[in-house]
């Protein structure tokens, strides 16, 4: 589970994520990875464990095997986007 989900779609919005894809979706991904990525780790997503690129990296590393590093390249820029709206509110 996202803590703060509204909060962070409205954030990632408000910063242009998804503005240039083609894909009209794109934010809703950026949810989607997250929720994996909450499962996978069995940890919901909050300002606790998610504030600062530390986190980002030591979260990515619970995914490695897990998932392709494609997958969790796509997930860290989700994560990346948690962390940095976490650190500006």
């Amino acid at each position: 589970m996202i803590k703060n989900e509204r909060k962070y779609l409205e954030w990632i919005e408000r910063n242009g994520v998804g503005k240039n894809d083609y894909v009209a979706s794109s934010t809703k991904s950026y949810i989607s990875y997250l929720n994996t990525v909450s499962k996978l780790i069995g940890e919901d997503i909050s300002e606790k464990n998610l504030y600062n690129e530390s986190c980002v990296v030591e979260i990515a590393n619970k995914l490695n095997g897990l998932r392709s590093e494609k997958s969790i390249s796509n997930y860290k820029s989700a994560l990346r986007q948690y962390a940095t709206m976490v650190q500006n509110t």
